[in-house]
């Protein structure tokens, strides 16, 4: 059972190769890292999950029993630098560059920053801090850098709202975005997701096994699922109301929004 747990870990956790440091943690936070629980001897038998040799010796030498998380976060931060992790970006081109880069800029605060204690359970309530604002502006395309100062930075903008404006930006500009960013509650647009498109969840090509959302996004089945049943019930983009079929609930009495008809696997590509 035990060998078992851990090939599945190791299946689900393990770096790709040249898959920056910071993303890698993002994603294995995606995939439900917090809930998997390892005492030292475990964590020792998984090898080179994240093919770093410091990272990888540091996952172990935790003793007792922790969240797989906690084990990478902790060795990571105590492996590196900030200076050493983050690559600062002269420039992103396309949505996924900009929302990678955010996530690394975010991941880099919630190891090194002040936002260690508040957001170490959950990287995506992590605030987008004047350092952010600035790096990710002054690295923005035309096209985007535009959209962008048009937008007021505040101490609450979370890094989910800009990801979630980033993604959903058609290169036009739009008048509706400034009032969404204290609470992510953009509108998503209502399109055909293009399976070219990459999972905003583990940042991997789409391609085959996708799943729709009825607010429009997609994602790999299996990110989606887990993500649904570990970490929310909410579409990870938009957060509008989402469930797996079988665990769908009956609407709320009185309520008539539009939020509880949900069909995750509306579109499929098998």
């Amino acid at each position: 059972e035990s060998q078992r747990k851990l090939q599945e870990i190791r299946r689900r956790f393990t770096r790709l190769p040249d898959e920056s440091l910071l993303l890698w943690l993002y994603k294995c936070w995606s995939a439900g890292a917090d809930v998997e629980l390892l005492d030292s001897y475990e964590a020792k038998q998984l090898g080179s999950l994240s093919q770093d040799v410091a990272v990888d010796r540091g996952i172990w030498r935790r003793m007792g029993t922790h969240s797989l998380w906690l084990r990478l976060m902790s060795s990571v931060r105590a492996a590196y630098t900030a200076d050493e992790l983050l690559v600062h970006r002269d420039r992103w081109n396309t949505r996924l560059e900009g929302v990678q880069y955010l996530t690394e800029l975010s991941m880099a605060d919630v190891l090194f920053g002040n936002a260690w204690k508040r957001c170490l359970n959950n990287p995506d309530g992590a605030y987008c801090t004047w350092h952010i604002w600035e790096a990710f502006r002054k690295s923005a395309p035309p096209i985007y850098a535009k959209a962008l100062s048009s937008i007021m930075w505040t101490r609450d903008l979370k890094v989910l709202s800009l990801k979630v404006y980033i993604w959903d930006y058609t290169l036009e500009p739009s008048s509706q975005l400034q009032d969404s960013f204290s609470y992510v509650e953009t509108q998503p647009k209502e399109h055909a997701a293009s399976g070219d498109d990459p999972c905003t969840i583990c940042h991997e090509e789409l391609g085959r096994n996708s799943c729709e959302l009825e607010c429009g996004h997609e994602f790999h089945r299996e990110c989606i699922r887990r993500w649904l049943q570990q970490h929310s019930s909410t579409c990870p983009i938009c957060r509008d109301y989402a469930a797996l079929p079988a665990d769908l609930p009956k609407r709320p009495a009185g309520n008539s929004s539009k939020r509880y008809k949900a069909k995750p696997w509306k579109r499929s590509v098998s």
